[in-house]
């Protein structure tokens, strides 16, 4: 009987099926492209700008090396004529209703939607992404943060009263930014009435191409310009008068550089750094949607960056090998291909990653890359890196796209320990169908952005942002309009740059000291010691320095702090820390009530010690009594506190969390000695920070008596006062690394040192520029600055549905 060949079942066909390609016409952006005579200026003012006399950029196909068009490259002056064109229109644009400018936000919104398949096919050709993330993602969301941001023009009188436009907004771009990264710092700008800068490396046309459907719009042409040119050129549009802000994305280091080169140059600086994420994987996780997830995180150019796993070690075996398994399904090709989950990036992203690997296979790493990808292909495969040691450098290093690299850990405790144990904090999400677990993950790790069971949702209602290395600058929701908002009334931000300041010897000659107590004759009064971790106690160098009174008379000693002391400060503030934030907001606030009412029975004490300093009785007597008010104010600030919850569209809920920023550094201005004390600790206390502060100069000692009641009321090292040379603890505490932020309000110099030296750990710093504050104003001394300052924003994805 002959033998019959059994045919395939309906299992192994679908299994052997493979995707054919599903080629998107670019015929639309080749066609753009000729418009333009394949040759790319700037679009300024409403029109298309080619000097004369520029060095040109090639704009290529990242996977075929051609050239699809060449670029111009900016100069000084080509950026002075784009800013100019943005203050001419910040009068007009800015006075505008706020429903006025939501009509032109609504209809650019349209001109998008007409436009989207040249805008995504365009974007893709020269990106190199998948065109289906571009198309179905990028575009999309592009329309919904227009939409979402003209509701808020429309309701801005009423929502942000108190509140003005900072003015002109320049934009810096690296070469790995996406088109999502610039609409999210856009369309708020261009919302609350600024008008916007932006600097693209050349080679990048979809800028261009959205200025130009603005500019189409009609009477607001100056409102977006985009100019082509290098990096370089930053420091140019920071010094262009007018300019208010700049916010840059891109690489870490390249913030640190820019953080240090625009210090004291006027505008204030927002970085949104590095591209890596983190995720989070628990032995009570759905295996096989995390598995989705750590796809739809590194490998489906969603991202721009790399992805940290951590995997826990009784799920460890079964996650990778399910994972190499889903590795080997994806499909790596040309970005205009629909069937593609992963395009190109070009040939540096290419280059980086495989230096990387290069570098953690030289330090022990085992590496699975998928497919078969030829060594001199446009396309890197994905890859999955483990067994790197903890301590090794490829651990700490920022982890390139499109490389995962995945790590064991035991218990919840340590998985935390080690996703906090590097200086990023972006973004991260956790894996787990106990979601009490998930919420303590999620609450204690230190990033922006944390998403339970998914990753990478985005809604223009929501806040994104980072800590850490990751910047301090936000978008999306209240808190992208903040950005580009200041309180009403402040004065614009001039440059206050100090040629003379050298970085290297500022704060290091401290004036000669006396030994402790006085030289001759009685103290009048025992000398004042350093207040560290609850108590008053000697300063290392075991020396003082004399507080004279207005009339020239000794009115004390106080020590003379040193390093060594701000070192012990701040690792007071580090031990204090976890207890106070694990304090609610109500005990909090009893403590802060408490404090005021102290104050209030060393109310004739302090009035008098204010006398003696030159302060008229009734000015003195007023002084306290505001000090006391703002106690209670920020007491009942922090008793009504709450966390807020929003509700993203079909992704359920968003808890909008208000964190502390960690050990917060103060150095308060010599005016003002016991108001300007208390209205920057209070807030800071109310948030739930640990403080470390340097009080007044010229009359410190109204601070130190207060501390005599903080020491009976608060916890140890709470509150750190450390009294000394202003320059000299300014530098100790710029330069420490464990201090996550600071307040300065003293000399220009001061400031710009303060600016310089925070680009060390990147830590949010807030300088008064060398110009007095009225402290006794609400909206100065006690405003919503204030607590915008106080504490950062984490956006906390809840899961909703099965």
């Amino acid at each position: 009987m002959a033998a019959t060949r059994a045919e395939p079942c309906a299992r192994e066909i679908f299994n052997t099926l493979e995707y054919g390609p599903v080629p998107e016409s670019h015929a639309c952006a080749l066609a753009w492209l000729d418009t333009q005579d394949r040759c790319l200026g700037h679009y300024v003012n409403g029109k298309w700008l080619k000097p004369e006399n520029r060095n040109s950029v090639p704009c290529q196909d990242p996977i075929t090396g051609e050239t699809l068009a060449s670029c111009l490259e900016a100069q000084a002056e080509d950026v002075a004529a784009a800013t100019e064109a943005a203050k001419t229109a910040l009068a007009n644009w800015s006075g505008l209703p706020g429903a006025s400018r939501a009509q032109n936000l609504t209809r650019l919104a349209k001109m998008i939607q007409k436009h989207q398949r040249l805008m995504w096919t365009l974007e893709s050709l020269v990106t190199g992404r998948a065109v289906r993330e571009v198309r179905d993602r990028d575009v999309p969301l592009a329309q919904q943060l227009l939409q979402y941001y003209a509701v808020q023009a429309h309701i801005q009188e009423e929502a942000l009263a108190g509140w003005e436009p900072m003015g002109v907004i320049g934009l810096i771009l690296s070469p790995t930014f996406s088109f999502p990264e610039m609409m999210w710092r856009i369309c708020p700008a261009l919302a609350v009435g600024c008008t916007v800068v932006i600097l693209v490396p050349p080679g990048f046309p979809t800028p261009l191409l959205l200025a130009q459907l603005a500019g189409e719009l009609g009477p607001f042409p100056g409102i977006l310009n985009v100019i082509s040119g290098p990096a370089s050129l930053g420091p140019v549009l920071a010094s262009q008068p007018g300019v208010q802000k700049v916010a840059f994305c891109g690489a870490v280091e390249e913030g640190r550089v820019l953080r240090r080169t625009l210090a004291s140059t006027g505008p204030e600086l927002g970085l949104a750094l590095g591209t890596e994420s983190l995720l989070l994987l628990t032995e009570a996780a759905d295996v096989d949607s995390a598995v989705e997830g750590i796809v739809d995180a590194a490998w489906s150019d969603r991202n721009a960056g790399g992805l940290r796993l951590l995997i826990q070690e009784s799920v460890w075996g079964e996650t990778v090998r399910r994972l190499q398994a889903r590795m080997a399904r994806l499909r790596v090709g040309r970005g205009l291909d629909g069937a593609v989950d992963m395009g190109a990036r070009g040939a540096a992203a290419h280059d980086l990653a495989q230096l990387y690997v290069q570098k953690a296979q030289s330090q022990g790493a085992q590496v699975f890359q998928a497919g078969d990808v030829p060594s001199d292909s446009p396309f890197f495969p994905p890859t999955l890196i483990s067994d790197l040691a903890p301590a090794s450098p490829c651990t700490q290093a920022e982890v390139p796209w499109p490389l995962v690299v995945a790590s064991p850990f035991r218990t919840a405790k340590e998985a935390l320990a080690m996703a906090n144990g590097t200086p990023r904090g972006g973004s991260a999400s956790v894996w787990s169908e106990r979601l009490g677990q998930a919420l303590e993950l999620g609450y204690g790790l230190q990033v922006g952005t944390v998403w339970i069971n998914a990753h990478s949702l985005r809604d223009p209602a929501v806040p994104s942002g980072g800590c850490r290395e990751n910047g301090s600058s936000w978008h999306g929701g209240l808190d992208g309009l903040y950005e580009y908002l200041r309180p009403s009334g402040t004065a614009a931000r001039l440059p206050y740059l100090s040629k003379d300041l050298n970085y290297d010897t500022f704060g290091l000659a401290v004036p000669s000291t006396l030994p402790a107590g006085p030289e001759t004759g009685p103290s009048p009064a025992p000398p004042y010691g350093l207040f560290v971790g609850g108590r008053f106690q000697a300063p290392g160098a075991r020396s003082s320095r004399p507080i004279q009174d207005s009339q020239g008379h000794l009115h004390g000693y106080v020590a003379e702090g040193g390093a060594k002391d701000i070192r012990g400060a701040v690792e007071a503030a580090q031990q204090a820390a976890p207890g106070w934030v694990g304090q609610s907001p109500g005990a909090r606030a009893a403590l802060l009530w408490a404090l005021a009412a102290a104050l209030e029975r060393r109310e004739s004490t302090l009035t008098s010690r204010l006398e003696r300093d030159g302060a008229e009785a009734k000015a003195a007597k007023a002084e306290v009594e505001l000090s006391i008010r703002r106690l209670r104010a920020w007491g009942a600030r922090a008793q009504a506190q709450s966390h807020s919850l929003q509700v993203a569209e079909l992704r359920g809920p968003v808890l909008r969390l208000r964190e502390p920023l960690g050990v917060l550094a103060i150095v308060c201005p010599d005016t003002w000695p016991l108001l300007a004390f208390m209205s920057l600790l209070a807030p800071a206390l109310a948030y739930g920070n640990t403080v470390v502060l340097v009080p007044s100069g010229t009359c410190p000692i109204p601070a130190l008596e207060v501390c005599q009641d903080i020491a009976t009321l608060l916890p140890g090292g709470l509150v750190n006062v450390v009294t000394g040379d202003r320059d000299h603890l300014t530098r100790c505490l710029a330069l420490h690394q464990d201090v996550q932020a600071l307040w300065y309000f003293g000399s220009a110099q001061g400031s710009q040192f303060v600016e310089w030296a925070s680009a060390g750990n990147l830590k949010p710093v807030w300088v008064n520029m060398g110009f007095p504050r009225a402290w006794n104003q609400e909206a100065e001394g006690a405003g919503p600055e204030l607590e915008l300052r106080a504490a950062r924003t984490k956006a906390l994805w809840l899961p909703m549905g099965d």
